[in-house]
C-alpha cells in the first residue's frame, strides 16, 4: 500500500508543480512529473524504515511531499538560473 500512495504523491507533486510553473511542453511536463515520482519513493522508502508493503507512516509521507517538494524547487530554480546566462 505504501508504494501506491507514495507513486501517487510523487505523481501529484510533479503535476501540480507543472501548473505552478505553468509549463506547457509535454517533454518537460513529464520530466516534473518523473523527478516527483523518483524523490517520493526514494525519500518515502528511507523515511518508512525501508519498508514498501506495509503500511505507509505519517512521516513517511510527510517526507516524500517536503523532499519532492523541494527537488522541483530546485530543478524550477536550476532552470531559471541558466536560462539567464
Amino acid at each position: 500500500m505504501a508504494l501506491i500512495l507514495l507513486f501517487i504523491i510523487g505523481v501529484l507533486a510533479g503535476w501540480f508543480a507543472s501548473i505552478i510553473a505553468r509549463t506547457e511542453e509535454r517533454g518537460a511536463i513529464l520530466r516534473q512529473i518523473g523527478i516527483g515520482l523518483v524523490v517520493s519513493l526514494v525519500v518515502g522508502l528511507l523515511a518508512n524504515s525501508g519498508t514498501f508493503l506495509g503500511s505507509l507512516g505519517w512521516i513517511g509521507a510527510g517526507a516524500a511531499i517536503l523532499a519532492s517538494a523541494a527537488a522541483l524547487g530546485g530543478y524550477h530554480y536550476y532552470l531559471r538560473r541558466n536560462a539567464e546566462v
